[in-house]
C-alpha cells in the first residue's frame, strides 16, 4: 500500500496561525503588553503600524493646554514590540481583502492573516471632509491622526507669541468642549470660538421646572441636558464664544456659517 498524496498544508509542514494587529491604537497596545507577560508560542503575531509611537487620547487636551509635552503623551511602540517578541511592519495599508484574508501594504507587498485586530485609532477622511466643508484641507488643523496634530500644534503656539489669534473649534460633543477649554488655557490672549453645530431640541430646553421625584428610571435625557447646560456655561465663563450653527466652509481668516454670518 502506498501512502496517500500529502496535502499542500502537510507538504509545507506545520504553520502557526497568524494574528495581525493593524494599527497602534490602545486596544492593540494592550495586546502587546499581554503578549509580553504571557507569550503565545503557537501563534505568530505581526504589528502593522506606520507611526513609531501612539498618542494617548486621554492626554491630548492636556497637551493642547500646555500641561504635557507631546513626548509625555506618547507611547513608543518599539519597546512594546521588543518585549512581546513579535514582528513589526512599519507600514500603512492600502487595501484589505477579507475573502483571501490579505492586507496590501503601501510598499506593494501583501500580508496574510488568520486573525485580524483593527485598532488604528481615529482617522479623519480629509477628502470627504473637504467636500462637506470646503477649505478644510487648506485652512483647517485636523485633530486626527493625533500624532500629526501633536506635531503641528506647537507651530500654532509659536504664532500666538507674535500676535493674538482667532481660533475656531469646529465639532460637537464633549471632546470639542474640552479642546476649546484647552485652547483657551494655552492661548489666553486669543479669541476662541466653538462652532458646535445646530442646537437640538433637548439642548434648547431650559430648566424652568423643579425636578420630579426621582425613581430608578430618572429621565436620562434631562440629566444629560443639565450637564450640557453647565458645560456650555463654563465655556462662556472662560470667554469662549459658543455658536450653535453649522460651518459651511473655511477661508484663510473666517468660517462661513449656515446663518449667513
Amino acid at each position: 500500500l502506498q501512502d496517500p498524496t500529502p496535502t499542500e498544508a502537510e507538504a509545507r509542514g506545520y504553520q502557526p496561525r497568524q494574528l495581525v494587529l493593524l494599527g497602534g491604537g490602545m486596544a492593540n497596545l494592550q495586546v502587546l503588553a499581554d503578549l509580553a507577560a504571557k507569550p503565545l508560542p503557537e501563534m505568530r503575531t505581526i504589528l502593522v503600524a506606520p507611526q513609531p509611537r501612539s498618542i494617548y487620547p486621554g492626554m491630548l487636551a492636556g497637551m493642547v493646554a500646555g500641561r504635557y509635552s507631546a513626548d509625555e503623551c506618547a507611547i513608543p511602540l518599539e519597546p512594546l514590540v521588543r518585549r512581546a517578541g513579535i514582528r513589526w511592519l512599519q507600514r500603512d495599508i492600502t487595501a484589505l481583502d477579507t475573502r483571501t484574508q490579505t492586507l496590501r501594504l503601501d510598499d506593494g507587498s501583501s500580508q496574510h492573516y488568520d486573525w485580524l485586530s483593527i485598532n488604528t485609532g481615529p482617522v479623519q477622511n480629509r477628502d470627504q471632509m473637504n467636500r462637506t466643508l470646503p477649505g478644510a484641507r487648506e485652512h483647517g488643523l485636523f485633530v486626527h491622526p493625533m500624532e500629526s496634530f501633536a506635531a503641528l500644534w506647537p507651530r500654532v503656539c509659536e504664532l500666538s507669541q507674535s500676535r493674538a489669534l482667532r481660533v475656531a473649534v469646529i465639532g460637537s460633543g464633549t471632546a470639542a468642549m474640552e479642546l476649546a477649554l484647552a485652547v483657551r488655557q494655552r492661548l489666553p490672549q486669543s479669541a476662541v470660538t466653538w462652532v458646535a453645530g445646530p442646537q437640538t431640541h433637548g439642548e434648547a430646553q431650559t430648566e424652568a421646572r423643579a425636578p420630579q421625584a426621582a425613581g430608578p428610571h430618572t429621565n436620562a435625557n434631562a440629566h444629560a441636558n443639565t450637564i450640557t447646560t453647565r458645560l456650555t456655561q463654563a465655556l462662556k465663563d472662560q470667554r469662549i464664544t459658543v455658536l450653535y450653527d453649522t460651518a459651511l466652509s473655511l477661508k484663510a481668516d473666517e468660517v462661513q456659517l449656515g446663518c449667513g454670518a
